[in-house]
């Protein structure tokens, strides 16, 4: 597929890097020189730098046979123009990042789409989803829902007092009910592997696993998680994602919520819009204020700044300070893989929510939808199952071995129903499968299913 991403910053960067990855036939748009050296360092893609939208780059004989557009320039009224422009120059499909939200309100008087935008990606409403997801889970590392919340997907480290260490998955089956509740991968130091039928569970491993949203329980008193209350929440942070998930978290209720603001006149903007919020004003950089603010009876700890070395240092004094969980904005994408490392477990990444939100528009075949999962080689991948498909009315069993390896079928949706299948299950005509699989084995997975 050829597609073109108008802005090679955090998030185009990373837009190239997946996509180019997948076989993709990338070109890049960047007025900053900087920013097109580093993309042309590392990719081999056309990077062509153009500020603004000028007629010798937004014409016919560039955006020839292009399929997707992708607008992710710092600017979102020139994002939601360029992708006007690339509509009208016969591009198919178009996608704009918006962050301002003024744009939202807009749509209930103009249709943004009319325009030529096809899909609006607002990162801080996705984020602040993911955030809530989070808090909603306490226990879990990472949060995935599927299927209008049916379905979870989980992350949980193995305690070591959890009932489980030891035991195989067929031991597990006779302390606990695993019909409604799967285990798809597992992280153990840096080793990522579909768990099989000789895998034995060791404290401190990372686990995923999917099942119906009435079995999460389940799967963290598996883990060795009690049941407990995470209602002492402190977010450090001035912009909308911190207020919006404050102003969300007393719509809840049963909330006590402190934010820190750096800015005085914001902060007194928050203490008017939020009135069931204690807002301070100071900075979650200096370990006295922390400290005096009461951070060690707080449950959670949520680093929201739009700068990510202030919220790597703020999570690591919540560490410190010993609250139970914290959540850490991290928006440079080349500090990801060392944040497991440093002991920041839970972090949200605007670039890698942005990727997962347009997949769908990137996947050929039945695609429904697909997201990569933070930190490891995997993605899912959920597809509808056509009668094209020839492996229909087949028990997964005699499947399973014609699937690349270190991948699985994790889930069946068949109209009302939610199945984790087992070996004796059957994929149907219609049903909506979900896949985990390792990257390099995506295409595989498309050749069989997304037919």
């Amino acid at each position: 597929m050829k597609i073109i991403i108008y802005g090679g910053g955090k998030t185009g960067h990373y837009l190239t890097r997946r996509l180019t990855l997948e076989g993709h036939d990338v070109s890049v748009i960047e007025k900053d020189e900087a920013a097109c050296q580093n993309i042309s360092s590392h990719y081999d893609v056309a990077v062509i730098k153009s500020s603004g939208i000028k007629l010798d780059v937004f014409n016919k004989e560039i955006f020839a046979g292009c399929d997707l557009f992708i607008a992710v320039s710092s600017v979102d009224e020139l994002n939601i123009m360029s992708c006007s422009i690339a509509k009208k120059l016969g591009i198919p499909r178009t996608v704009a990042r918006v962050r301002n939200e003024d744009y939202e309100q807009m749509q209930k008087l103009l249709d943004i789409n009319s325009l030529g935008v096809d899909l609006i990606i607002y990162p801080e409403n996705e984020l602040a989803n993911e955030l809530i997801d989070l808090i909603k889970y306490p226990n879990a590392i990472d949060v995935h829902q599927l299927f209008k919340g049916e379905v979870l997907i989980l992350s949980t480290i193995i305690k070591e007092n959890s009932k489980i260490v030891g035991k195989s998955i067929s031991e597990i089956s006779e302390i606990f009910s695993l019909s409604d509740l799967r285990a798809i991968l597992v992280e153990r130091e840096d080793e990522v592997f579909v768990p099989g039928g000789n895998y034995k569970v060791n404290a401190n491993d990372k686990v995923y696993s999917v099942c119906k949203q009435s079995s999460a329980s389940t799967i963290f008193e598996m883990s060795g998680y009690t049941v407990e209350r995470n209602n002492n929440i402190m977010i450090n942070g001035s912009g909308k994602i911190a207020k919006f998930i404050a102003g969300q978290l007393e719509k809840l209720g049963d909330f006590n919520i402190k934010v820190i603001v750096e800015d005085e006149e914001t902060a007194t903007e928050f203490s008017e819009e939020l009135p069931n919020t204690l807002v301070v004003f100071g900075q979650a950089t200096d370990i006295d204020i922390l400290a005096a603010e009461g951070i060690i009876d707080m449950d959670f700890f949520l680093a929201l700044t739009d700068n990510d070395e202030k919220n790597i240092v703020s999570s690591l004094f919540a560490n410190h300070l010993q609250v139970n969980k914290t959540i850490t904005r991290i928006e440079k994408t080349d500090y990801l893989p060392v944040t497991k490392t440093i002991g920041l477990r839970r972090v949200i990444n605007s670039p890698l929510v942005i990727t997962n939100t347009i997949s769908r528009f990137v996947r050929q075949g039945k695609v429904l939808s697909s997201f990569s999962l933070r930190g490891v080689n995997f993605e899912m991948i959920t597809y509808k199952i056509t009668s094209k498909c020839k492996y229909l009315d087949r028990p997964l069993k005699d499947v399973h071995g014609k699937l690349p390896s270190n991948s699985l079928i994790a889930v069946i949706s068949r109209e009302d129903s939610i199945i984790i299948p087992t070996g004796e299950d059957e994929i149907k005509e219609n049903d909506k499968v979900i896949f985990f699989v390792e990257k390099s084995s995506i295409h595989k997975i498309e050749k069989m299913f997304g037919v």
